[in-house]
């Protein structure tokens, strides 16, 4: 059979369908010629490689025979012919992405070594692939705190991870660019997590600066596992934004949270008084006894004050007398809504009404 009469034949035979330069496939060799070769894809089509292609791909075709099962990807849509214009793609290659897919999906960690630096990150092996660890994927601990600009610094911090070993998340794999994107910081996560559940939005906390930068202050919230923090330039008072005089590196000052994100938290220099909703629900629990001023009474109610925190009375309150403490016993507590509902405590029942 002739090119052109071969070509007519697949053209006609090709299946219409949503086909992307890019997309990787299987497929199945169909017929083997001097500098070309027509392979099928099931419910795509046919497609040649030649020219270049065939070239760069000599050692792969000398091992496949019409009726081999290859995998290809698509780099043309049609040759002249109508036919799909293919690279050969090496099968080990190919399993190895179909590898990092599947790490990826189930979440998994890698353990790698680090083979080379540069002034974006750091790059590992993955079975014979090269994947980048970005320096915004770094442990906080890994992280350069050098100067934004000062890209030898930068440079100089990641060659001392050069020839060690680092526990990785795969986060992005594109077989068709070759790019295998890590993360040191997602490998972690769980770990970083745990820690940050114990912290809440409103508390105060004691923090070590790391650095500054236009962006705001960089913090230390918590070691083993380290946790780093910003605080914004817009939540840092007028008096304070020149950040270089005002905060030096290893100074410890206290901030507040106002934001926990996966592994980071965001705090402010603004309003440094901690709500007291967050040390009343670490200091009691439902059915411990306080004292408590009453403050106010109304038809159902009666507003009591207890260490800062404004709780109501929804039983026996009408004898209560405006000023005076009483003994309480805390009925319901939700720090989050700020609710706090109270009751009597048994004695002082008794001597309201008497």
């Amino acid at each position: 059979m002739q090119k052109a009469g071969l070509d007519k034949l697949t053209s006609q035979n090709k299946i219409i369908r949503n086909i992307n330069v890019g997309d990787i496939h299987k497929g199945f060799v169909i017929k083997k010629r001097a500098r070309e070769v027509f392979i099928e894809i099931p419910f795509i089509g046919v497609g040649r490689v030649y020219g270049i292609e065939y070239m760069k791909a000599k050692s792969i075709i000398q091992k496949i025979d019409e009726g081999s099962e290859v995998v290809v990807k698509i780099i043309g849509l049609d040759d002249g012919y109508g036919n799909l214009e293919l690279e050969l793609q090496d099968i080990e290659s190919i399993s190895v992405w179909m590898k990092a897919k599947e790490i990826m999906q189930n979440k998994g960690i890698v353990e790698l070594e680090v083979k080379e630096a540069n002034k974006g990150g750091l790059i590992v092996d993955f079975y014979g692939i090269k994947g980048f660890v970005p320096v915004s994927q770094l442990a906080p601990e890994n992280y350069p705190r050098v100067g934004e600009n000062n890209k030898q610094e930068i440079l100089k911090h990641l060659n001392n991870f050069v020839g060690k070993k680092m526990k990785l998340a795969i986060i992005s794999v594109d077989p068709s660019s070759q790019k295998l994107i890590l993360s040191e910081r997602s490998a972690r996560i769980e770990e970083f997590q745990k820690v940050l559940s114990q912290y809440k939005v409103g508390q105060l906390v004691e923090v070590e600066i790391l650095g500054t930068s236009k962006f705001g202050v960089f913090v230390r919230v918590h070691y083993n596992p380290h946790i780093d923090g910003l605080i914004h330039i817009t939540e840092i008072p007028e008096r304070l934004r020149n950040l270089e005089e005002n905060f030096k590196k290893g100074d410890k000052i206290k901030a507040k949270i106002i934001k926990i994100e996966e592994d980071r938290v965001a705090l402010t220099l603004k309003g440094l008084e901690e709500d007291p909703w967050i040390s009343f629900a670490e200091k009691y629990k439902v059915g411990d006894v306080v004292k408590g001023v009453v403050i106010s009474k109304e038809e159902f109610f009666a507003s009591v004050d207890v260490e800062g925190v404004t709780g109501i009375i929804l039983e026996n309150f009408e004898n209560l007398e405006i000023k005076k403490e009483y003994e309480l016993i805390i009925d319901q507590l939700d720090p989050s809504t700020k609710k706090l509902i109270l009751k009597l405590k048994e004695n002082e029942f008794q001597k309201s009404n008497s």
